[in-house]
């Protein structure tokens, strides 16, 4: 089963970071192609703009580490078993913080392996770089 680590840095407090990181529902803003999400209980429920959803169990949530992990019950690849943590740490100086997403998935097909590590490494690399341009652009941040 791989293994994936994608890491940024971001200008902002790692406080600042986890505000926007753990407000579960405000993926919409900066998660690339997802139009809405929601909570339902402990699992989100992202739609994409290509009209798929995806479904993820959040788990331990803990604000003091500022971390939470995401188990995916449904998304729109041929993998099972895949599910991650975020992990929000300081970063090199006071004013930065560093988020690492550490995630694991099974392929369906073991021969597709090479490939989708790339997908999803890309993906969630983007995902990333996402979430520090959100952060870094100065808006006020309303999680509503």
């Amino acid at each position: 089963m791989p293994t994936l680590t994608n890491t940024i840095e971001i200008k902002a407090t790692p406080g600042d970071v986890w505000a926007v990181l753990a407000d579960m529902p405000a993926t919409r803003r900066w998660l690339p192609g997802v139009v809405a999400a929601h909570l339902d209980g402990d699992v989100r429920i992202c739609q994409t703009a290509d009209g798929h959803e995806i479904h993820e169990k959040i788990s331990e949530i803990t604000a003091g580490h500022r971390s939470y992990r995401f188990e995916h019950l449904r998304v729109p690849l041929p993998v099972r078993n895949s599910g991650g943590t975020f992990t929000v740490a300081a970063g090199h100086d006071p004013h930065t913080a560093t988020v690492t997403l550490q995630s694991t998935f099974q392929p369906i097909d073991p021969a597709s392996t090479g490939q989708l590590t790339e997908v999803i490494h890309t993906a969630f690399q983007q995902s990333l770089e996402s979430l520090r341009r959100l952060i870094e652009t100065g808006l006020t941040w309303d999680a509503t």
